[in-house]
């Protein structure tokens, strides 16, 4: 009886397989079903006429391959070479299988295909990097066909022995490293399509033993029984992903959503899906995305919440990439069709709702950021609701804690509520963001600047709020802030502002708009050259990459300037105190930095002390910058442009160089006039403080002094390693940790760089910031701090008798990777 049960769920497994490739084909385009025949012959061998074969040494070869037709068929309409030997001596993969939105409601015609390429147990590390490198010529090569293939080696057992995680490739655009790992399993149960090797026993029965039996068989591992501590770090990766296809993400979120909310009892997919192949139901509603999408309706109908599912219908409506307003002949072979109009009727959507989703790729601004803005908060709702699940759990103990903080420290960009940090705009499905004019307003009650993507009349109120996509029009605000600067930073940034686009202010003139114009251009260059954040980055202290210093973009007193400034730079006057009556010709400055961990943010300060406050603001997130700093200065006055440029560029070069001086236990000083007042600028390991001379002091005695550092005995840092003044930065807590016998120091700086010291004795540095790690993420009450904004861990370790700063648990190899 066991043996009639163990055939008859291979067939089932092998019928549902076979109408998957049927699926996956009716929806790709005819050269792209060619190039999906190609796959499995590509891995099978190394044939001088088939890409990727560069190395006769890399391994290759699938376990029970066969040539099919197809291979051949698609060998030459694509102008390849058919092997003439095909069958290996040794091979290197048990089997290969794509996972994912293939064949299911989920494929749209920019869906990538993700292949698992599941390896022998006894590959080296040389193997598997050639075995790498050949996937990368591969997906270099379908790409040139406009189709994205992404390869992932999968080690045997790595689902059911950790020790073999070792073999797994590290956190990554496209690999989430230890942040899931039973439920990136289920995944790929519910959605695998076997191209070529070891049918997979995925069904619930399945076990290690099977194996022994049926050797064409692959067993991965057990989901039925998913450990609570895995939720929080998938939760944390699906995050991540959203940042990219948040529509997509979204979905994820909320299964996992679900299944936290069932748990213990919880039903997952992959046995939803096999109980109606048992039942020979293998019509369209057998199908993984379609049952994702009924588990999330059925949980928020439970929940009553109907304003996140309408907005999951719309994900799940736009990642089918189903166009029902655009059906003709050419979709008839789309199996989706009926159903997904059965779908939209059942959900009563207008003609025109289901238009404008059919017509995203020329969703406009204001759309996008209608639509960004409701992703947003639908995820982070969801993972508030899942970090509340996973607080009356532990951490995983598969998750490194490193990995945690690099995904948490690149979310912070994007969730941060700082009004401060230019927020990314998602362009989702739209081919462009360009507006042709923008139009700035005032508003004085509310004292903030407001953008709007048309020209605005007169007398037109603000109006921020619509329920409704398609309502979305010129009179929505698409972005506000609390100076213009900040806005026009934010149009650049996101591709809305570009050197064609026409700038208005409501109740100002030409002059106004020519120089809104002005600063769009001239942002422009630097704020789309940025530079590639890597993993060290990310698990080091920021430091800026990019500072743009904005002056006279508000007020400007250069206008009453009535001399020639050839004049003007031949006697050497001070543009911060010119004249008889010592007027400083900078009103304001906006500061717009792009630092080390990617984020734009933009600072806007005014007054007489204006430039000494930006200094003071930016001066230590300089101190680590290295020679590639790229510092700019945009002068938006009528008049003096080049005077203004040149001071102002000669005192912030003199602030970097003084910075760079500094040490532990000198202040340095640089004297600077501004308007009637004479400053000292005073530098040291910790910043810039200014404060007033006395003006009867002669210039030459207070120039230039090299200070002892003021109060040093009751400083605290005085008594803590050097190198640690090195890496502290504002608005990061971090932990400099010193094992010594059986003592843990730990050094801590706070946000605002106040120093506390501890010693633990007995505690083992993993198990300290793991402790640590666990307390911020599920003791939020206490702390009072965004849970993105996660500490950093730092070891401090003696290299050839210098101490040096290494982040905690990252490799050199993964440092240098990119995130």
């Amino acid at each position: 009886m066991a043996i009639v049960t163990a055939c008859n769920q291979q067939e089932l497994a092998q019928q549902l397989n076979s109408i998957r490739i049927a699926r996956v084909l009716s929806v790709l385009p005819p050269m792209q079903q060619q190039l999906l025949h190609l796959i499995p012959l590509m891995l099978q061998v190394n044939h001088a006429d088939l890409p990727g074969a560069l190395n006769e040494k890399t391994p290759c070869g699938i376990d029970f391959f066969s040539l099919t037709d197809e291979a051949i068929q698609a060998c030459n309409a694509m102008s390849l070479g058919v092997p003439v030997e095909v069958q290996a001596s040794s091979t290197a993969f048990e089997g290969v299988y794509a996972m994912g939105s293939s064949a299911s409601f989920g494929q749209n015609p920019q869906s990538d295909i993700d292949v698992w390429l599941v390896y022998k147990n006894e590959l080296t590390r040389k193997d598997l990097e050639l075995i790498s490198y050949k996937n990368k010529l591969l997906t270099e090569w379908f790409a040139g066909f406009d189709f994205e293939v992404n390869f992932y080696l999968v080690h045997p057992m790595q689902f059911r022995e950790p020790s073999v995680l070792a073999h797994i490739q590290s956190l990554g655009v496209e690999h989430s490293g230890s942040s899931q790992h039973w439920l990136l399993l289920e995944e790929f149960y519910r959605s695998h399509i076997r191209l070529a090797g070891k049918t997979v026993a995925w069904w619930p029965s399945a076990n290690q033993d099977i194996t022994r039996q049926y050797p064409h068989l692959l067993y991965l591992g057990d989901v039925t029984s998913l450990p609570a501590a895995e939720y929080f770090g998938a939760s944390l990766w699906q995050l991540y992903k959203g940042l990219n296809k948040p529509h997509k993400a979204l979905l994820k979120v909320l299964l996992l959503e679900t299944y936290a909310f069932e748990y213990p009892d919880t039903t997952l997919i992959t046995q939803q899906i096999w109980q109606m192949c048992e039942q020979q139901n293998f019509s369209c509603d057998n199908d993984a995305y379609l049952l994702l999408y009924y588990r999330i309706e059925r949980y928020l109908l439970a929940q009553n919440d109907n304003s996140r599912l309408e907005i999951v219908r719309r994900c799940f409506y736009l990642k089918s990439g189903v166009m029902l307003s655009q059906w003709s002949l050419q979709n008839e072979l789309d199996w989706r069709g009926n159903k997904m109009q059965q779908l939209v009727d059942q959900w009563n959507w207008s003609p025109e709702l289901i238009a404008t989703l059919d017509n995203s790729i020329y969703w406009h601004s204001g759309q996008l950021k209608w639509f960004n803005q409701q992703l947003s908060e639908l995820l982070l709702t969801s993972y508030k609701n899942l970090l509340q699940f996973a607080s009356t759990q532990a951490l995983s103990d598969r998750m490194r804690v490193e990995e945690l903080g690099l995904l948490a420290r690149k979310l912070h960009t994007y969730f941060s509520d700082d009004d401060h940090i230019l927020q990314p705009l998602n362009r989702l499905w739209s081919l462009s963001t360009q507006e042709a004019q923008l139009t700035v307003r005032y508003c004085n009650v509310a004292s903030r600047f407001y953008l709007y993507r048309q020209k605005q009349p007169e007398g037109a109120q603000v109006e921020t709020q619509t329920s409704e996509l398609a309502g979305v029009n010129t009179t929505q605000v698409i972005h506000e802030a609390d100076n213009v600067c900040s806005l026009v930073a934010w149009a650049v940034m996101n591709g809305l502002a570009t050197a064609d686009t026409k700038w208005s202010q409501v109740g100002r003139g030409s002059r106004r708009a020519d120089k809104l114009g002005y600063l769009s251009r001239k942002l422009i260059p630097v704020l789309h050259n940025v530079p590639v954040v890597l993993k060290r980055h990310l698990s080091e202290p920021w430091f800026y990459q990019k500072i743009v210093f904005v002056v006279n973009v508000d007020d400007d007193p250069t206008v009453n300037w009535q001399g020639q400034e050839l004049m003007f730079d031949y006697i050497d006057l001070n543009v911060l105190s010119f004249g008889r009556d010592k007027t400083n010709l900078l009103s304001s400055i906006a500061v717009v930095c792009l630092n080390s961990w990617g984020e734009w943010q933009s600072h806007r300060f005014s007054g007489d002390t204006a430039l000494l406050e930006a200094i003071s603001f930016i001066i230590l997130g300089l101190k680590r910058s290295d020679e590639k700093l790229d510092l700019s200065i945009i002068s938006c006055s009528a008049k003096l442009k080049q005077p203004i440029f040149n001071q102002l560029k000669a005192l912030l070069l003199r602030c970097y160089g003084l910075m760079k001086k500094v040490n532990q236990t000198n202040t340095l000083m640089h004297q600077i006039t501004v308007g009637e007042y004479r400053y000292g600028m005073y530098f040291n390991s910790l910043g810039m403080m200014y404060r007033k001379i006395d003006t009867t002091v002669k210039k030459d005695l207070v120039e230039n002094l090299v200070l002892a550092r003021p109060e040093l005995i009751d400083d605290p840092y005085a008594s803590v390693p050097s190198v640690i003044q090195q890496f502290v930065a504002t608005g990061a807590k971090q932990y400099f940790l010193r094992e010594r016998n059986d003592i843990l120091d730990v050094f801590i700086v706070d946000e605002n760089n106040q120093l506390t010291q501890q010693q633990y004795q007995d505690v083992s540095m993993k198990d300290f910031v793991g402790k640590e790690s666990h307390l911020y993420v599920f003791n939020q009450r206490q702390q009072r701090l965004p849970v993105f904004n996660m500490p950093q861990f730092f070891q401090l370790s003696r290299i050839e008798g210098e101490l040096q700063v290494i982040p905690f648990g990252l490799s050199d190899d993964e440092m240098g990777t990119a995130f």
